[in-house]
Parts: structure tokens; C-alpha cells; sequence
């Protein structure tokens, strides 16, 4: 359920690293500097290799209370899908937006500039008994290509000391060396994933309706019907409508 998957996803392609000649010293250093800072403050980080389009996940103290292996683990993908399936639906799809927006701002930068911002926000995230507790997470690129491009990315996720029970993920993103500060609202994007037909299709689609009879009721074709069918399935990286219904409800979509 790792909605704007495709979105991040186009990002890294941009970065062409596949042209680039990449130093596998630079990589193999930057793996061994986040086991040792996991090692010293237990938090879960995850390096991503936008080139190669996979991922280390370091779990430390905090990934085994939400239930990650606390060794290094190489996945192929960029994506930490265990991790994100343990993150409540509407924080994810709020955390989504704000990486794509954070890569894309990072991505305009001149190459001095670009390790400066990280992104940071709150979550929830469900621990090995099945309870949400209340998580600080925080994305950076940490290396750039020889061309100044995002390469390696690190996100970490910790315990949230500074939790106030206030709603929403409080996304920042946040100059480290000058300390200026973003605060993007992701309201309206988030009632634009998907559109209002998609949502007509949706919400009578969880009423039990048939396509025929949602085309009826419409006044479009079953082909449509079933072409808005597929796009909310796409767009909320589900597999049958019932999961689309469940996924678009948890994350207040509908």
C-alpha cells in the first residue's frame, strides 16, 4: 500500500546514475558509518542506492520493538516495504508526499546545497504487540554522484521525544546549516490522488455495486468503469478493488 511509489520512483530515474562512474569504497564507507551510529543510538536506518534501486536496513533497538532485524539487511528495492507496512495508512501517504517533495526541492539545488536539507516528520508506526506508537523520522541525501546528483539517501526512524498528540505528521524540511525551515501542507495534493470520478467509482464500488450497474448509474461506459478500476488500483498500489476500498479508507481518501 505504498501509494506515489511511480512518483519517487521517477525521481531517482532523472538522476541518470546509470551514466556515472560510482565509487563502491564510497558505498561500502557509508554502510559501515550507519551500523556504527546505530550501534551508538539504536535507531532504525535505512540507506538507499538510488543507482542500483536497493536498500540496507540497520534496525537497531528500535527496529526489533517494531519487529525489524536490529543486523544489517540488504533488500533489493529502494522501497523499506517492512518498514512501511508497519506505518499507519494516512501518516504513509502524507510521509510519501513529503519525500517527493523533498527530492524535487533537493533536486533544483546547486550540488553544495543539496546535503544540506532533510525532511523530517512524526509517524505512527506499529510495534510488535499491534499498538501505534508515535515515531520521528527524517530523510536526507547523504552522498551526491560525481555529477552532483542524489545517490545515496538516508532516512531514519527513532522514538518521537517531542510527541504533543497533536493530528497530522508536522513535515519540515529543514536547512541543517542555516537552520531555515519549510513547512509544506500537503492538504490539497492529498485530495487530488485521486480524482472525483475515481472516488464516484470507489465509493459505489463499497457500496457492492457491479461495474454495469456503477456505469448506469454514471452515465459511462462499463469500459471506463473498469479503466477507473484499474488507475485506483495503480495509483494505491493495491490488488483487487476490495483492498482498494480498505487502502483509500484508511487513508481518509474517500
Amino acid at each position: 500500500m505504498d501509494i506515489l511509489r511511480k512518483e519517487l520512483n521517477s525521481v531517482y530515474e532523472s538522476q541518470n546514475l546509470c551514466t556515472e562512474n560510482l565509487d563502491s569504497d564510497i558505498l561500502r564507507a557509508c554502510r559501515d558509518t550507519m551500523a556504527s551510529c546505530v550501534a551508538v543510538d539504536g535507531n532504525c536506518r535505512v540507506l538507499t542506492d538510488a543507482a542500483s534501486d536497493s536498500s540496507w536496513i540497520c534496525g537497531g533497538s528500535f527496529g526489533e520493538l517494531i519487529g525489524i532485524s536490529p543486523a544489517m539487511t540488504g533488500i533489493d528495492s529502494s522501497d523499506e516495504d517492512e518498514i512501511y507496512n508497519a506505518i499507519h495508512p494516512e501518516d504513509l501517504v502524507d510521509k510519501r508526499m513529503l519525500e517527493y517533495e523533498f527530492f524535487k526541492f533537493v533536486d533544483t539545488l546547486p550540488p553544495e546545497l543539496k546535503t544540506s536539507y532533510k525532511a523530517s516528520c512524526r509517524i505512527r508506526i506499529k510495534n510488535k504487540s499491534g499498538n501505534y506508537i508515535s515515531a520521528a523520522n527524517s530523510t536526507k541525501v547523504l552522498q551526491l554522484s560525481p555529477r552532483g546528483k542524489i545517490w545515496l539517501i538516508l532516512c531514519c526512524y527513532d522514538f518521537d521525544d517531542a510527541d504533543t498528540g497533536a493530528p497530522g505528521i508536522a513535515p519540515r524540511i529543514f536547512n541543517n546549516a542555516t537552520g531555515h525551515c519549510l513547512q509544506p501542507d500537503f492538504a490539497e495534493r492529498r485530495s487530488r490522488i485521486l480524482t472525483q470520478r475515481e472516488k464516484d467509482v470507489l465509493s459505489l464500488i463499497k457500496a457492492g455495486k457491479p461495474s454495469k450497474i456503477i456505469a448506469d448509474i454514471l452515465g459511462i461506459s462499463v469500459h471506463t468503469v473498469n479503466r477507473h478500476r484499474q488507475n485506483i488500483l495503480e495509483k494505491l498500489s493495491v490488488g483487487n478493488s476490495l483492498e482498494a476500498v480498505m487502502a483509500a479508507s484508511a487513508m481518509k481518501l474517500m
